[in-house]
């Protein structure tokens, strides 16, 4: 069977930090990657690890969220969403006295380590996007965000095809 694309570096990492424009709003940062797309060049995301601010203590579930996307987004997106790299959650629940939390979801990826071998997605365009929000918190949160990924050679009908998926979604 042939093989879409070829891995022509060791491991490196990107990264970035968002902070809301305002309390429970959706704020999203735009990474660069400077990818060659005359030679058909890519990423290959192996893992992605998320820290930041914690939710408030608010009655109900105070919630914050991150999420890196290989397209541009207006809002925290499903896992039924193709762009979706991964995505964290963390939040606390609780009613007037009581809270549990918080609690740290990881939707997609996992703050575990990672094996070369680890593929959460291809990216072909030259950037990669980085959103937060939250919901019933009274200030604006920030989150950071490494990613770790690998240059890699696509061929030419695996990064048409990337491309135009990126590019139409």
């Amino acid at each position: 069977m042939p093989k879409a694309y070829t891995v022509t570096s060791d491991p490196f990492y990107v990264g970035g930090r968002v902070v809301q424009s305002a309390a429970d709003t959706y704020t999203e940062l735009e990474i660069s990657l400077p990818l060659d797309s005359l030679n058909q060049e890519g990423i290959i995301v192996h893992a992605v690890y998320f820290s930041g601010d914690e939710p408030e203590l608010q009655a109900g579930k105070s919630l914050i969220s991150g999420q890196v996307t290989s397209t541009s987004k207006t809002a925290i997106v499903g896992t039924n969403d193709a762009n979706l790299l991964a995505v964290q959650q963390k939040f606390i629940t609780g009613g007037a006295a009581e809270f549990s939390g918080p609690h740290i979801i990881d939707v997609v990826a996992s703050n575990e380590p990672f094996q070369v071998s680890d593929n959460l997605g291809l990216v072909a365009t030259d950037n990669l996007f980085f959103g937060i929000d939250s919901d019933l918190q009274a200030n604006p949160k920030a989150m950071n965000v490494r990613i770790v990924c690998s240059r890699i050679k696509l061929t030419a009908s695996a990064y048409a095809a990337l491309v135009t998926n990126e590019l139409n979604s």
